[in-house]
């Protein structure tokens, strides 16, 4: 009985591992997940622990795995410090320790005395800390704590940012490049069902910056734009894409470190690659099925005249409120290589859309 009760225990192990992510195991993915969180954050970024200046990364280091009980009250005690010295606002602060205090399951309603769901609920959709990448986190927090209504006043300045065929203009005149487009497609996602006709049209212009050795900025293939990419795909849960972006962000890969090869920083580079294994990571995980073909939910591709919610369709006026730098991501140091934007859109949308509605399913079953 022992023999045959082992047998079958081989077998089960044998049949895990081989359960695959699309491109590769669960178990390839996962082991670099944590090999990039080691050499990116344990050894670079937050060598000297986590607090609430370092949210970003924190937020990477929870959906890593790591367990949290060696940081979390270090953590929690600057987030309190912050609110106390009223140091803490702005769309992506707020935003990134709403989402961690959801990874943590902390009550963010009532924190220390502070409601800081209402605080981020009432902050002026303008105040992006200089940088429009923090939308990603700030419409993923709306979509977790069920405020649609302010997550779609979030989507509508993401949009304000956009000119169909062109791309983003998130620099003020530096133009559009696989990195923008991307981060601009991953803010819209949770809500991908109202902004489609954008998002179709933004993949179109990303597919300008592929190519065999992986996704380019400034014409040269490199980890951070296909780590970016990778995301962008599997946040609208496109299987055939985001396997294909995955296969060619693992041509970065370093097996000596651990990490990945960037053009000038291999921490930096690692921690693009982290962002984008993470979320491919989470659409296999939340996939019941992931060898099965997703069900396109709609028949066809929303047109314009077509969208359930209004969107902006001029660029908005307002000046983006100053705000601590703590969260800003990188801006360009010269006009980025902006590609041409073509007509592929619609053609284009059919394969985007291969299932991007389900999108909703990440919004809390609470809600």
């Amino acid at each position: 009985m022992r023999k045959v009760l082992a047998a079958l225990l081989a077998v089960m192990l044998i049949m895990t591992a081989s359960i695959t992510a699309f491109g590769a195991t669960n178990i390839d993915v996962e082991e670099k997940i944590k090999s990039a969180a080691a050499y990116a954050l344990d050894e670079c970024y937050a060598k000297d622990g986590y607090n609430v200046g370092n949210s970003k990364y924190f937020l990477m280091y929870l959906k890593a795995g790591e367990d949290a009980e060696e940081y979390a009250e270090a953590y929690l005690a600057s987030v309190k410090n912050a609110l106390d010295k009223g140091t803490l606002f702005g769309v992506g602060s707020l935003g990134m320790v709403l989402n961690v205090f959801d990874l943590l399951g902390v009550d963010a309603y009532d924190f220390e005395g502070y409601n800081i769901v209402k605080t981020f609920e009432e902050t002026d959709v303008t105040q992006n800390e200089f940088s429009p990448y923090n939308y990603v986190y700030a419409t993923e927090a709306a979509a977790a704590y069920g405020i649609d209504e302010y997550g779609m006043k979030l989507c509508a300045q993401v949009v304000s940012y956009y000119e169909m065929g062109v791309g983003t203009d998130f620099w003020g005149g530096w133009g559009t490049s696989a990195d923008d487009l991307s981060m601009f497609i991953i803010a819209l996602a949770p809500y991908v069902e109202y902004f489609n006709v954008y998002i179709a049209d933004a993949f179109a212009l990303i597919e300008e910056y592929n190519s065999d050795e992986g996704y380019t900025s400034w014409g040269e293939a490199n980890a951070d734009s296909t780590a970016y990419a990778l995301a962008a795909y599997s946040a609208v849960r496109n299987k055939e894409m985001a396997e294909k972006a995955y296969d060619k962000l693992m041509l970065f890969f370093d097996e000596e470190t651990g990490g990945f090869s960037g053009l000038y920083d291999d921490y930096y580079a690692t921690a693009d690659a982290l962002f984008g294994l993470e979320y491919y990571l989470s659409f296999y995980m939340n996939d019941p099925d992931p060898e099965a073909p997703i069900d396109d939910p709609t028949e066809e591709p929303v047109t314009g005249d077509e969208t359930t919610e209004p969107v902006v369709e001029e660029p908005a006026t307002e000046e983006i409120t100053q705000a601590p730098e703590t969260t800003t991501e990188k801006a360009p140091a010269k006009s980025p290589d902006t590609g041409a934007a073509g007509g592929t859109a619609t053609a284009f949308a059919s394969i985007v859309f291969a299932g991007a509605a389900v999108m909703l399913a990440r919004k809390k079953e609470s809600e």
